[in-house]
């Protein structure tokens, strides 16, 4: 699926623990891990060399790239140069207070010719400890084989227990029982293909839906109520161009998580 991915490293702590998924990726993938430092500090170095250490023990290939002042620009020119398939980047939050408006991450998204996975840390803890990934999965943007991937690869290798997740909206009344029961069956047929897959490689999945009013509190309701370690959102195109705060989803999904998040949007 991926053969050459491009982590950005920011100074802080956090790179630390972003670098911990890129390495369980690009591992399971057999691909290269590149290096690009997001802007000039001093901290950043230590971190690269500290991520090349853990990627030399995990058997992970590296390289240092240099880019230029413009981060988004030099990025795009070495996925076209480089071929790279995937960029991982780290979203914490500005000091405005905005984790996904006009960040790096948003410009990567909108602009960048490769598959972007931005990582929102809540918890500082080693992933290994993780035995719980939510998935939500909505009627667009499936993205079969990406995803599937990236599911895959991320519950085999930490032995968790993946919750595929849909929200029924409500239709400006209460749904009647026998109309709820055949939520519950259209969305289980749905997501067959996913949980046919994942049975088939050995992986614990199942299918959880939930009737509510928005979407975004759905999926960070059923996060935090059912104890999820973390979670993988799809972004939608909607959201990534919008430059605005007021109803973007993947700003209150980033901002409100309960647990970690990884941000996903495909190049497809």
């Amino acid at each position: 699926m991926y053969k050459r991915i491009v982590m950005i490293v920011d100074s802080g702590i956090e790179p630390k623990f972003v670098a911990s998924y890129a390495l369980l990726i690009a591992r399971a993938a057999g691909a290269k891990l590149y290096l690009v430092p997001a802007f000039r500090d001093p901290e950043i170095p230590a971190n690269v060399y500290e991520i090349e250490h853990r990627a030399h023990e995990a058997g992970v290939e590296t390289e240092q790239l240099a880019v230029e002042t413009d981060l988004v620009r030099s990025v795009n020119k070495l996925v076209r140069d480089k071929q790279l398939d995937l960029i991982i980047t780290g979203l914490r939050g500005e000091r405005d207070g905005r984790f996904f408006i006009g960040t790096l991450g948003q410009r990567l998204m909108k602009h960048a010719q490769a598959s972007v996975i931005g990582v929102r840390i809540v918890k500082a803890r080693p992933i290994t400890h993780h035995r719980k990934l939510l998935v939500p999965v909505s009627n667009r943007d499936y993205h079969f084989t990406e995803r599937l991937f990236l599911i895959a690869t991320l519950a085999r290798s930490l032995e968790l227990t993946v919750s595929l997740f849909r929200c029924a909206r409500e239709p400006g009344r209460s749904y009647t029982r026998e109309e709820k029961e055949a939520i519950f069956r259209e969305s289980e047929e749905y997501l067959t293909p996913f949980i046919s897959e994942l049975h088939a490689g050995g992986i614990p999945a199942e299918v959880h839906v939930r009737v509510c009013d928005n979407a975004t509190d759905g999926i960070l309701d059923e996060a935090m109520t059912g104890h999820f370690d973390f979670l993988l959102v799809r972004a939608l195109r909607r959201n990534v161009v919008k430059e605005f705060l007021g109803r973007n989803e993947m700003e209150e999904i980033i901002r409100r998580t309960p647990s970690n998040l990884l941000l996903w949007k495909s190049r497809e």
